[in-house]
């Protein structure tokens, strides 16, 4: 039922069968707060099913297919582990004369944890530690500080952005200056690799039944396999090189937009362009591969950072449009190349 899905009938149904030593689960964890943020967690996700099950009945045009029911994690999975600010604390290292902050440790006392913050750190909200493969992420969520710089009032002068796969990112300015190409081709390399290692552990995996388990579909029984350690890691490889390589490429356009004395950034990006794009097999492959949209998240921020605006815009019908003669992008600049 909707209404034993919410966070406080499942607090309270936990807390009876502790009390009641039926269920200690709910106290074996570090602290209560830390329980509470697992069950808050549940709480979101079936209520963020029951709203968008309610929405696709109303509308169901605007999805690709039926909300999907959330389902338990398996017994060898590990799930995200939250600790609110009230188990943590931030310890400022004063210089010498005691005037200025020279670090900022994060302290987690329950879990033993001593981590260097970035500078620009004002408050923390949440701690993410999120498990891999070979160890666990932590996840900061926090309050910038206050000296962050305000938004840049438009003076003009734009940075234009085409993402792309060989060039990762075309830059492009109205000021003259020199245009920026950030490669993409060893990224590419890497997600070929990553396809070809997993289709061969795939192969091995079927041939020798590994994590393999039956289920009766409208076609049949058909055989599903779960994910190897050999596959966590291989991903985890391919993640943190494409994470890498975003931070990397974000910096960099960054920069190149404070040097040209840009204070607005304009990206090119398309809705559902990775689900209906058809360039054929290799290059389907190599774009979709490609992560744009979490490397335009990280361009965003790190440009809000400095007080660049970035704009996402459609790129529709641009290549049938002539921005030299002022023609705006729309469907009837086409109709003579249609024809032919």
């Amino acid at each position: 039922r909707k209404g034993s899905i919410y966070y406080e009938g499942l607090d309270r149904i936990f807390k009876n069968k502790r009390n009641a030593n039926e269920l200690m689960l709910y106290g074996q964890m570090p602290t209560v707060q830390c329980a509470q943020q697992t069950l808050k967690e549940v709480a979101a996700v079936w209520k963020a099913w029951f709203c968008a099950l309610q929405s696709y009945k109303i509308a169901p045009q605007k999805f690709t297919g039926r909300p999907r029911i959330p389902r338990y994690l398996k017994k060898s999975r590990r799930h995200t582990f939250y600790v609110t600010p009230q188990n943590a604390r931030v310890k400022e290292v004063k210089s010498a004369d005691g005037k200025d902050v020279v670090a900022r440790y994060l302290i987690i006392h329950s879990l033993g944890l001593s981590i260097k913050l970035a500078d620009g750190i004002k408050k923390i909200n949440r701690i993410a530690i999120k498990p891999l493969s070979n160890g666990y992420k932590l996840t900061v969520a926090y309050t910038p500080a206050a000296n962050q710089k305000p938004y840049l009032p438009d003076n003009g002068r734009y940075i234009g952005i085409d993402p792309g796969v060989d060039n990762a990112f075309a830059c492009v300015s109205n000021t003259g200056d020199k245009a920026l190409l950030i490669n993409g081709r060893a990224i590419k390399s890497a997600n070929q690799y990553y396809n070809k290692r997993m289709a061969k552990l795939k192969s091995l995996q079927a041939q020798y039944h590994q994590l393999e388990s039956i289920i009766n579909t409208k076609q049949g029984p058909k055989a599903v396999y779960g994910q190897t350690k050999s596959m966590q890691r291989l991903t985890d490889w391919r993640n943190a090189k494409i994470r890498q390589f975003a931070h990397k490429a974000s910096k960099r356009i960054v920069d190149y937009a404070l040097s040209c004395g840009a204070n607005t950034i304009v990206i090119g990006k398309n809705k559902t362009w990775k689900r209906s794009v058809n360039m054929g097999k290799k290059n389907n492959q190599n774009f979709i591969g490609l992560p744009h949209q979490q490397m335009i998240n990280m361009i965003r921020y790190k440009a809000n950072m400095v007080g660049i605006t970035v704009i996402c815009t459609n790129e529709s019908y641009t290549s049938q449009t002539s921005a030299l003669d002022g023609e705006k992008p729309c469907w009837n600049n086409g109709n003579k190349s249609r024809k032919k």
